[in-house]
């Protein structure tokens, strides 16, 4: 019962106001009459900027409302990871949801908006960490969870509408080096015809590659190629053999234990850096097209580029995001994603600095502005911080 009352308190603390969810309205277009829900939830990966980028780009150029529900905090800012996503009423009539959340632990009124979806059969694009997309839930929805073992809805949430859930042996775990090695993903041999694949040849991905065991039922649509570097280049990783990333299948189970016939993506790429490739945009555009049954409108050729301004920050768990942001910020076709007004979080922790500055490492423009700012933790003369031997616990 107290943890009940407090996730109501909760939930009240957060204005009517701030809880408002980020509209991106289109007007003509082959998407025109249909509505896209976002919800952008994770803890590492930058979903707050990937999903705000993606739906301009759906709405601008191809007509769709977007709508684009983010964590935030009692103040209403977004916070990636935060227990709070207001706005889920808007799933009631959403024609296709894209899904890129990591480790979420909703209050049940939230959550019930969720499972309310994938009860009437709605379609989903999914990336990256939505595979694990719960952790921690407790109660009626501990089913969610992406480690639940029981043999009602096993690995959760993730494992039964896309496929997979992170577990090394069945489902995923990384392969390569984040921060380190890009990836290079390309179709899957004998797939090119498949409708999501029109005008996709090669992404690049910033973010580190997953090893990923696709579901028996499902349509093969990507492999990646791990690489010695970070960005973009032909020094491939003989020791990482090409592995899966991404697929397509026409079903998933709902947490009731319905099977329920419609459309899923998922992909393993879609960190916001990753939306400086063009056919990494390309891919999730079309992925979004054939979700709502809308593949005769894919074109090889669909305007994919980015509206207004565009400032992917690095993945980390815990820094690099942008403090302070309401949705409202990001309104209109104009905004920059995200305002340059706003604070980096976590760049000035000491206890992470080793961390921050290896992911900083292969980002020497971002590491000499924030040199500048903090010559005690990134500049040339910058002496790290004593870190305590690590003890390994039973």
């Amino acid at each position: 019962m107290k943890a009940w009352i407090l996730s109501l308190v909760t939930l009240l603390a957060v204005s009517p106001t701030m809880a408002e969810p980020l509209v991106y309205e289109g007007t003509e277009g082959i998407g025109k009459g249909k509505h896209i829900v976002f919800i952008a939830n994770d803890h590492e990966y930058r979903s707050e900027q990937t999903c705000p980028a993606l739906a301009k780009m759906l709405a601008k150029h191809h007509g769709f409302r977007c709508t684009v529900l983010f964590g935030v905090d009692e103040q209403g800012s977004i916070k990636p990871g935060a227990r709070l996503v207001p706005g889920m009423e808007v799933l009631k009539d959403a024609d296709m949801l894209f899904f890129f959340t990591r480790f979420m632990n909703l209050p049940d009124q939230q959550a019930d908006l969720l499972v309310d979806y994938f009860e009437r059969g709605g379609p989903v694009v999914g990336v990256r960490t939505s595979t694990h997309c719960f952790n921690g839930q407790k109660g009626k929805w501990a089913k969610l969870n992406y480690n639940y073992s029981g043999d009602d809805y096993h690995g959760g949430l993730g494992e039964q509408v896309f496929g997979n859930t992170w577990e090394k042996e069945r489902g995923q775990s990384h392969y390569g080096t984040n921060h380190q090695m890009g990836s290079r993903i390309t179709p899957v041999a004998g797939a090119e015809a498949h409708p999501i694949l029109r005008g996709v040849e090669q992404i690049h991905a910033y973010s580190g590659a997953y090893k990923s065991h696709p579901p028996a039922d499902a349509a093969e649509l990507l492999e990646v190629q791990v690489l010695n570097t970070f960005g973009p280049s032909d020094d491939i990783n003989t020791e990482k053999p090409l592995v899966n990333a991404g697929w397509a299948r026409d079903s998933y189970v709902a947490p009731s234990g319905k099977k329920q016939n419609a459309r899923v993506v998922y992909a393993s790429f879609g960190a916001s850096e990753d939306l400086l490739s063009e056919d990494g945009r390309r891919f999730l555009v079309n992925a979004c097209l054939w979700a709502c049954g809308m593949e005769d409108t894919i074109k090889p050729n669909l305007d994919v580029s980015l509206v207004g301004d565009y400032a992917p920050t690095p993945y980390s768990n815990g820094a690099f995001y942008y403090e302070g942001v309401k949705p409202s910020d990001l309104t209109g076709w104009d905004s920059r994603v995200m305002p340059a007004a706003a604070p980096l979080a976590g760049v000035d922790d000491a206890k992470n600095v080793r961390r921050r500055r290896g992911a900083l490492a292969n980002r020497p423009e971002l590491k000499a502005q924030l040199a500048e700012k903090y010559p005690s933790l990134y500049g040339p003369d910058a002496d790290l911080p004593v870190t305590p031997p690590r003890t390994k616990t039973k």
